[in-house]
C-alpha cells in the first residue's frame, strides 16, 4: 500500500505537469487563480484514473450507497470532530512554534477567491477523489491484511504523507503539518469503518475543508 500511495504522488504530479506544461508553452499566466485550481483538479483526476485502473485489475469494488440517517450522523459527527482535531492541534503546534507555513493559504492570502474555487473543488473532485483512494482502497486492503485498527492508522499515516507539498517552511514543521492531516484522515476513517459506505467519509471530508476554506476566505476578506 506504500508503493501505491507512492503512484498515487507520481501520478498526480504528472497529471499537474500534462495540464501546466501546453498553458506555459502558450504563455498563459500559470500564477493565474483559475489555473491553479485547474491544476489541482489535474492532479486528482490523475489520482482517481489510477485508483480505478486498481481497482479493475484487483476486481475489487467500494461500497458506496445512498446515506441513511445514521450514515448522515456520522457524517456531520465526521466534520464536526475533525474540526475540533484540527483546531486543537493547530493550537498546540502554534504554542509550541511548529505551525507550518500553508502553500494554500498564502495564495489565498494573494487572491482569497482562490480558496472558494478549492471549496467548490473539495466537493466535485478532492474530498471524492482522496476518500476513494485512502478510504475506499488503501483502508480497506489494509484492514484484510492486518484488521480495522491498523488499517485506519495505516491509511491515516499515507493520506498525511500525500499532503506534506500543503505545507512550506523548515521540516519539523512540515512533518507535524503532515501529522495533524493525519489526525484529521484517522477521523474520516473511523467514520468509514463505522459505516461500512464511502459517502459518510467523503461528505465528512468535503464539508470539512468548505469550513476550513470559507472561514479563511472571510478571515481574509475582513482583515
Amino acid at each position: 500500500m506504500v508503493g501505491l500511495a507512492v503512484l498515487t504522488f507520481i501520478v498526480a504530479l504528472v497529471a499537474g505537469v500534462v495540464f501546466i506544461v501546453p498553458l506555459i508553452i502558450l504563455g498563459y499566466d500559470i500564477q493565474n487563480t483559475a489555473v491553479l485550481v485547474g491544476l489541482t483538479a489535474a492532479g486528482q483526476l490523475g489520482m482517481f484514473a489510477l485508483g480505478y485502473v486498481y481497482l479493475r485489475y484487483r476486481d475489487l469494488s467500494v461500497p458506496i450507497a445512498t446515506p441513511s440517517l445514521s450514515t448522515l450522523g456520522y457524517a456531520i459527527g465526521g466534520m464536526v470532530l475533525a474540526l475540533i482535531v484540527a483546531t486543537s492541534l493547530s493550537v498546540v503546534l502554534s504554542a509550541l512554534d511548529l505551525l507550518p507555513s500553508s502553500v494554500i493559504g498564502d495564495i489565498g492570502a494573494t487572491d482569497p477567491t482562490y480558496l472558494l474555487g478549492l471549496a467548490v473543488l473539495s466537493v466535485v473532485i478532492v474530498a471524492p477523489v482522496e476518500e476513494f483512494l485512502f478510504r475506499g482502497i488503501i483502508q480497506r486492503r489494509l484492514r484484510d491484511q492486518f484488521g480495522p485498527v491498523s488499517a485506519v492508522v495505516g491509511a491515516s499515516l499515507l493520506f498525511g504523507a500525500m499532503h506534506l507539498a500543503n505545507y512550506s517552511g523548515d521540516l519539523v514543521p512540515i512533518v507535524a503539518g503532515a501529522f495533524m492531516i493525519s489526525a484529521v484522515g484517522a477521523v474520516f476513517g473511523v467514520v468509514y469503518e463505522r459505516t461500512n459506505n464511502l459517502l459518510a467519509p467523503i461528505l465528512a471530508h468535503a464539508s470539512y475543508n468548505v469550513v476550513l476554506l470559507v472561514v479563511s476566505y472571510f478571515q481574509l476578506l475582513y482583515a
